[in-house]
């Protein structure tokens, strides 16, 4: 999702639990701790979120669009591009749900890559991208229909998609549980709906604590899901779980190295790392690291 990599936002408020709606919570990481926000965690169902947040206010994506040119873009565009061997297991997933094809629509198309290989293989496509450098780009390098605006914005007909797909957007969200709905009502029944996110329910978080890779280099999530919590939204808001995959990321070796860097929480050990890894070339170098602490769930609409 475009919005990891932050975005100007508004003011900040205190939220509710966007799962079962009460206000009493507590503290898991005080602010600044883990990442830039408070994170807390639900004491009647256990979801954890920035609380307070800061809701995205209508300059945010001005605000983006001017960071077109800056290293910190070409470097989340190579990454569209790097990942898209893990994007295309979920396509291989869906053909074989849908294999007379059908409607699709994408949530964060971003710079259309993976959409147009959805398009490749039969399916009708449409992306949903709120930046207009990245869906302007898409139009032109890949013809495909991308509209510019957030979900509750676009006002798609009831029943217009088979499926829809949204990987690394949930957590960024404001209000997750809103989102599922909207989706479900544009969602015919029997279709499906693929949610991919990082789960914090895994080995690599309890060891890691404030400093796994999805708290401390991601200032932009604001949920962060295990995989009972984002399953209960996801039932509660109109679908049914049909398969969970714990899994991974394709990376360059110098960016695993930068994580690693990032984890360490230490400045100096940053900057050796990043060089190192620009030095020897290893930005040219591939691998497929799964530690299992990503979540992506397929789900029916009810």
């Amino acid at each position: 999702a475009a919005l990891a990599l932050g975005i100007r936002r508004g003011g900040m408020g205190e939220v509710k639990c966007n799962l079962c709606g009460a206000d009493d919570f507590s503290v898991v990481f005080p602010k600044a701790h883990a990442q830039v926000h408070r994170i807390v965690r639900c004491n009647q169902c256990q979801l954890m979120y920035a609380n307070p947040q800061e809701s995205i206010d209508s300059e945010s994506f001005e605000e983006y669009d001017k960071k077109a040119n800056t290293d910190e873009f070409r470097q989340y565009f190579a990454k569209q591009h790097v990942q898209l061997p893990d994007n295309l297991r979920v396509l291989k997933v869906l053909n074989e749900m849908f294999p007379q094809r059908g409607k699709l629509l994408e949530i964060g198309s971003y710079l259309g890559i993976f959409l147009d290989k959805i398009r490749s293989d039969g399916w009708d496509v449409t992306g949903l991208e709120p930046f207009h450098t990245v869906a302007e780009y898409s139009r032109k390098t890949y013809n495909l229909e991308v509209i510019e605006a957030l979900l509750p914005e676009a006002k798609f007909p009831d029943a217009q998609f088979d499926v829809v797909v949204m990987l690394h957007v949930i957590e960024h969200l404001t209000d997750p549980a809103q989102y599922i709905r909207e989706i479900r009502r544009i969602t015919r029944p029997g279709g499906a709906l693929v949610v991919e996110t990082p789960r914090f329910d895994s080995l690599m978080f309890k060891i890691m604590g404030r400093r796994e890779r999805s708290l401390s280099n991601c200032d932009g999530h604001i949920y962060f899901f295990t995989v009972p919590s984002l399953s209960q939204l996801l039932e509660r808001n109109g679908f049914a779980v049909e398969r969970v995959d714990l899994v991974g990321r394709t990376l360059t070796a110098d960016r695993l190295l930068y994580n690693v860097g990032v984890m360490s929480r230490s400045e100096t050990l940053q900057k050796v790392l990043n060089s190192t890894g620009t030095a020897v070339g290893l930005d040219k170098l591939k691998l497929h690291v799964n530690v299992r602490d990503m979540q992506r769930i397929y789900c029916r609409a009810k």
